[in-house]
Formats: structure tokens, C-alpha cells, sequence
């Protein structure tokens, strides 16, 4: 009975502005994306908390960090959200007749839950709909598409090229983690001035021109002085490297918080982080696409999975 009472009186838009509020990672993003006040967004969730009898998200931390029974209420939002979108997935009779196998390059380690949330959406409206997907690097997925092979590609991108369309579709936010076993692991306090002189694990892409090089970019504007210990192309190594302790290095947020190392990294200043790396949707434009293709394309960009 108790249960079905929250049930009945919880203001499901309540929801929604937690969604926003932990997607967008503050209350004046949320605001910004829900375009409303950022006093209405904190009314919003001072009212949810209530409802709720808890408290769902903890202040003054960036980005803002969620209780317990926060994380829960998030994963349940994002629950509803993801079923009300299979309604409009519904729409359309002659949608379920659209058919065949939509052949995708995806660049490892894409984690942002709007493009999950596409992702369900996509095969609800068109169940006949076959995604073949190949995890390869940025590079050799843009090489693959200029060749005109029939394929559609998502991944990270430095330059437009002449030969592809493209839409940016999600930015993935990088930050400094350190790991477990490097001695800034445990300093209570720390400052960028701490971490100047630290030795990096870096990217093959983080040179200069290249995909990631705003990270380089960041460490020069800021004089970091230590040498890079260590380069891989591979974000799990990377993430292996880190761990143990051989240096630190740049991480986007979202795949930290998906990772079971989470609680073995440690977030380092600037508490802002240091780069947003676009990631884009790519096809070729002399390349005549088929039905679903065009469908997917379509879909994609019209979702507006960006942040």
C-alpha cells in the first residue's frame, strides 16, 4: 500500500530534472538543457528529495555526486525515460516492415547513457532492423568510410575530411585520474600544483593535430614538466597503467564510472577537467545509402543524444 502510494502521487517531471541534473553533471547545465532557472531545477529536486524522504544528491561537489539511494532513483528515471521513448518508437504502422542489416564501425569504449537510451529506442521502432557492429580505431574507421565501403562510422575525429558527412553526436568529457597504487592516491588535499611534475600514460592520439590532442594541449598551457612513462592506443591499458601507478593520465568521465577499477582511480584537479573530445557520426558522401541507412542516420541525429 505504501508502495503504491508513492506510485500515485510521485511527479514523474521530477525525474526528468534528476536525469538532467546527473547527465549534465550541475544544476546550471541542467537548467541550461531543460531551459528553465537553475532555482526551478533546485526546486525541482528539493521537491523529488521530499517525495522521496532522502536525500538524492549531494552539494557542493563537481560534478554534483549522487547518495546511494540516489544512484537507485537515477537508474530507475532512466528506466521510465527509456520505456517512454518506446512509445514514440510505436508510431508509424508501416515502421515495423523496414528490414536488413545496418553495417557499423564503433570506436571502443562509447559510454554515455542517451546513446544507450537511442540504442533501445532504435530496436523498438524497427525490430527487423540488424546492426552489425565492428569495434575498430578512429583512424582505420575514417580510412574504412573514405574507401566508400558500405558502412556507417561512429568514432572520434581531429579533421572533417572532404569525402564524409558527418554530425557530432555526444561530447565525452576527459578528466586526471591517478590509481591506486601512485602516491597521490591517498593525499587528503591535493592542488594542480601537486601534479605538475607527475609522469604521464598517454595516448598515441594526443600529439599535436591529432584526435586528442586538446589533452596535450591542456598539459602544455599549464606547464606539466614530467615525462610520459608510458603510450598505448588501448583505453583498458591505459586504465590498467594508471591502476598501477605508473603515471597519470586523461580518462573521459562517463567510462571511469562504468569501469570495476572506479573505486581504485582517484579524480584529480582541476575539478572542471580538462578537455570535451566530440564523437561523431560519420558517412560517405558519394556512397548511395540504403533504406535503413538513411533510417539510421536520420534517427541518430534527430534523437539529439548530445550533451
Amino acid at each position: 500500500m505504501i508502495q503504491r502510494k508513492l506510485a500515485d502521487n510521485l511527479n514523474w517531471t521530477l525525474l526528468h530534472v534528476l536525469i538532467a541534473i546527473c547527465e549534465e553533471g550541475s544544476i546550471s547545465a541542467a537548467a541550461d538543457r531543460l531551459n528553465i532557472t537553475q532555482s526551478a531545477v533546485s526546486q525541482n529536486l528539493k521537491k523529488l528529495e521530499e517525495q522521496l524522504e532522502n536525500q538524492l544528491v549531494i552539494r557542493n561537489t563537481k560534478p554534483l555526486e549522487l547518495t546511494p539511494i540516489g544512484r537507485y532513483c537515477l537508474q530507475v528515471a532512466q528506466t521510465i525515460f527509456t520505456e517512454i521513448t518506446s512509445i514514440e518508437a510505436m508510431k508509424g504502422s508501416n515502421l515495423h516492415l523496414l528490414e536488413g542489416n545496418i553495417k557499423l564501425l564503433v570506436v571502443s569504449r562509447l559510454h554515455n547513457p542517451k546513446y544507450n537510451n537511442f540504442l533501445v529506442y532504435f530496436k523498438k521502432k524497427y525490430p527487423n532492423i540488424t546492426l552489425d557492429l565492428t569495434v575498430k580505431s578512429s583512424m582505420d574507421i575514417l580510412n574504412d568510410l573514405k574507401q566508400k565501403n558500405p558502412a556507417i562510422g561512429i568514432c572520434l575525429a581531429k579533421h572533417t575530411s572532404d569525402t564524409l558527412n558527418q554530425k557530432i553526436l555526444f561530447n565525452q568529457r576527459y578528466y586526471l585520474y591517478c590509481g591506486y597504487h601512485h602516491p597521490l592516491f591517498s593525499v587528503k588535499e591535493l592542488s594542480i600544483s601537486n601534479i605538475l611534475e607527475e609522469n604521464f600514460i598517454a595516448f598515441n592520439s594526443e600529439a599535436i593535430g591529432d584526435v586528442l590532442s586538446p589533452i596535450a594541449l591542456f598539459k602544455e598551457a599549464h606547464d606539466f614538466t614530467g615525462h610520459v612513462s608510458a603510450y598505448t592506443n588501448n583505453l583498458d591499458e591505459l586504465v590498467r597503467l594508471i591502476y598501477t601507478g605508473y603515471g597519470i593520465g586523461a580518462l573521459p568521465d562517463k567510462f571511469v564510472a562504468a569501469t570495476h577499477l572506479a573505486s581504485k582511480l582517484r579524480r584529480l584537479p582541476p575539478k572542471d577537467g580538462i578537455a570535451d573530445i566530440p564523437v561523431y557520426i560519420f558517412w560517405h558522401k558519394h556512397r548511395n545509402l540504403s533504406a535503413i541507412e538513411s533510417k539510421f542516420i536520420e534517427e541518430i541525429i534527430d534523437f539529439d543524444i548530445s550533451f
